[in-house]
Order: structure tokens, then sequence, then C-alpha cells
């Protein structure tokens, strides 16, 4: 599907409120997760992405107006997902501009376009909203303060979203765990490519603390959340919280991989990693409990069936 096809699909849920639902950036790792599991759930899915890489993929460049208003006449949806963004940090801040067009800009539009047809809007997006000064886990009520362009523009999207559309989510996910090989571009497909290459040192920040968030558990709780009609801005991240060398050493673990996890401080990857990073994004679910919503796992058992279903044959590889 290389343009904005309409499709229904048979085992469809027919006591949703929803029935047509439109999903941006879909063609990344939530997107993997979010797609099979809403489309199985609602007569019409329409899955988008600037860069169709699957079939089940539509053209869709979130950034130009015009595409967008011809999108929303086309598939006259009911719900909204909106996912796309500029998630790089580094190119980010070379790309302000760029940054700002699709994370807060383009976001703005869609709040509207969703405002004047009576359409929930759904937007995902991210602890680096917060400075990581605080010593507590933050919850909803916290004050963002992002430190660096990425979570400046994400922010600047939640805010358009809360003062344009009143039928809206902001969910704010963590450290992303998901898409398997081919869309996992994070750092636990990093982890196990060292792995597979031979390497028996590791080196993982332990200055550096959040909390996993699994696509899978994720797309679940979304599921209920959207059913609820209680508006406003949650958390979404899996239980418990920790460095990137404590998801690091669980990869090792996990796939009895002969190699040493050695921490560092975040100054050991500067020359790559060079846009500010909070010193906590951890974050707890309080809006969801409220809610008797609690069906994000612990982490460590997330990545554990992830490991597993998408990684499996890594530990033969990393054992050798």
């Amino acid at each position: 599907m290389n343009d904005l096809t309409l499709g229904t699909h048979p085992h469809a849920v027919p006591d949703s409120k929803f029935r047509r639902v439109l999903i941006t950036g879909c063609g990344g790792m939530l997107g993997s997760a979010l797609y099979p599991d809403f489309a199985a759930r609602f007569p019409l899915v329409v899955a988008s992405d600037l860069d169709v890489s699957e079939p089940w993929l539509a053209a869709l460049d979130v950034t130009d107006a015009t595409a967008l208003c011809a999108a929303f006449d086309l598939i006259e949806p009911d719900l909204v997902l909106h996912l796309a963004a500029k998630t790089d940090l580094e190119f980010c801040e070379r790309e302000a501009a760029v940054a700002s067009a699709a994370n807060h800009l383009a976001t703005r539009m869609i709040a509207h376009l969703c405002a004047a047809r009576d359409i929930d809007l759904v937007y995902i997006s991210t602890a680096g909203v917060f400075d990581g000064t605080k010593a507590e886990p933050y919850c909803e009520d916290d004050a963002p303060n992002p430190l660096m362009i990425y979570g400046e523009t994400k922010f600047q999207g939640e805010e358009a979203v809360r003062s344009i559309c009143k039928r809206h989510y902001v969910v704010r996910a963590g450290w992303m765990i998901g898409g398997g090989r081919g869309k996992d571009k994070k750092f636990v497909a990093k982890i196990i490519e060292q792995l597979e290459q031979g390497a028996h040192v590791i080196h993982a920040v332990a200055d550096r603390l959040g909390t996993p968030t699994y696509t899978r558990d994720f797309s679940q709780t979304l599921l209920q959340l959207i059913e609820t009609g209680a508006y406003g801005t949650y958390h979404m991240v899996c239980e418990g919280s920790g460095s990137r060398l404590d998801v690091a050493q669980a990869i090792v673990d996990f796939l009895g991989a002969d190699a040493q996890v050695k921490a560092v401080d975040s100054s050991f990857f500067s020359d790559r990693y060079f846009a500010p990073r909070p010193v906590s994004e951890i974050m707890v679910n309080a809006r969801l409990d409220a809610l008797g919503i609690r069906t994000m796992r612990p982490w460590r058992e997330a990545l554990r069936e992830y490991l597993e279903q998408e990684f499996g044959s890594a530990s033969t590889r990393a054992a050798q």
C-alpha cells in the first residue's frame, strides 16, 4: 500500500467506539507493535509513514499541510495516533528547524484538524521533556523543563495538543524496547550487534537513569486507555527503573553471553552522542494506576520476552 488506500479488517471488534483509525509515523519500532494490534481491533486502520518500508504502509508527510488535509478528507478518521516525529537527538540538535517542523508544527496542524472534526487524538511524547533533576520518579503532574531540542520540540507538541484539541491523550514513553531485527535502532539492538560481532567487553553508561518501555505492552495498554474517554496526559512505561548499564547487563545475562559489561560515564560516548540528556528519565504511571490500568510489566520481564521472541538466535551466537 503506497498511497492512502482504504481497507477493512475482518477480525475487527464491533463494540469499540472507534471505526476509522489513522496512524502517522507507523513504520518504526512502536508502529510495528501498534499496527497489528489496532488492525485486529478496528474496522479500518490506515498506517502511514514518510518512509514506506512495509506493504501495509501508506505514504504521508505530516509536515505537508495539503497532504494532511487530503488524508483526513479521504479517511475520515475518528481516532488519530500521531507517532511521526524526528527522534534522533543529535539530528535534532543539528537541524533544529527540521525538528520543530516535524515535532511541533506538524503536531499543531494535526491537533487543529482533530479539533475541527471532533476526532480523538493520541500524541506520543517522551520522558525527554523533563530535565532529570528530580530525585524521585517523574509523574504526570511534574513540570517539564527539556534540556535538548528534541525534548523542547516534543513538549511544544504536547502544549499544542492540550491547548487545541480537547479530545486528546498525551502519552509519554520511556526508553523504547521493541521492533525486532530491522526496526530496532535503539540500545538493545546495539548491544546485541556488539555481542554477535564477538565483543567480549561492552561499555554502558551508568550515570543516566530511565524506565524501559516495551512496545507490545505499550500497545495493549494504549488500547485500554483510549476506550476510557479519560482524556489527559499519561505516562506509559514498564515497571521499575535502571541505568543503561543495568539494561546491558540484563541482556548479557539473559543471552548467556561471554562478555563483561563495563560501567562508564556519559562522557565516554560524548563525541557520538553530544546532545544533552537528563540524568534521570525515570517515570511512573500514576494516572494509569488511578484508572486501574496496570498492564505494563516489570521491564526485566518484558525485556526477556522481547529477546526470546525477536533475538532468540542471538543467544547461540553470543555464547560462542
